[in-house]
């Protein structure tokens, strides 16, 4: 579990002035990965913060693991590298820049290789990483969108 930064510490604003100003809050929490407390009637009531804070696939650690993985099945190409194939198709979307730029690098330097079995199926998950990266680089994906695109590429 992530530690989560104490409330003490942390800024606090009306309950007003949340209503008052919600998107810019809403944009400074993301903005500057902060936690604000919301007070009611100068009391603490509520804490608002970014959604990464309690998101277990949002660390470094997950993206290496992805990336691990990625490099494990293309070498081995046994049953458990078909599960990785499946679980990266489906997953794609939760995957950030970082992990999808290392993905494409390692399949580029994989699909290289004569030695690599079933190039085409490696091809596809590579095009589909690209995809994904292109539309986060340029920031087309909103709520809707992205679970359109999770539900498009959701194949068992």
């Amino acid at each position: 579990m992530t530690n989560l930064p104490s409330t003490e510490n942390m800024e606090r604003i009306s309950r007003q002035e949340l209503a008052d100003n919600l998107d810019a809050v809403l944009d400074r929490v993301l903005r500057e990965n902060i936690g604000l407390v919301i007070t009611d009637e100068g009391k603490d009531d509520l804490v608002i913060c970014p959604s990464s804070w309690l998101d277990p696939f949002h660390t470094e650690d997950f993206g290496s693991v992805v990336n691990c993985a990625l490099r494990y099945a293309m070498h081995a190409e046994d049953a458990e590298s078909e599960a990785v194939i499946r679980y990266l198709r489906r997953r794609c979307g939760i995957l950030d820049e970082k992990t999808l730029s290392v993905a494409v690098a390692d399949l580029d330097k994989e699909l290289k290789q004569p030695s690599l079995k079933n190039p085409q199926v490696w091809k596809e998950l590579q095009a589909l990483f690209r995809q994904r990266l292109a539309e986060l680089q340029a920031g087309l994906l909103e709520d809707a969108e992205q679970r359109d695109f999770l539900a498009k590429h959701d194949k068992p």
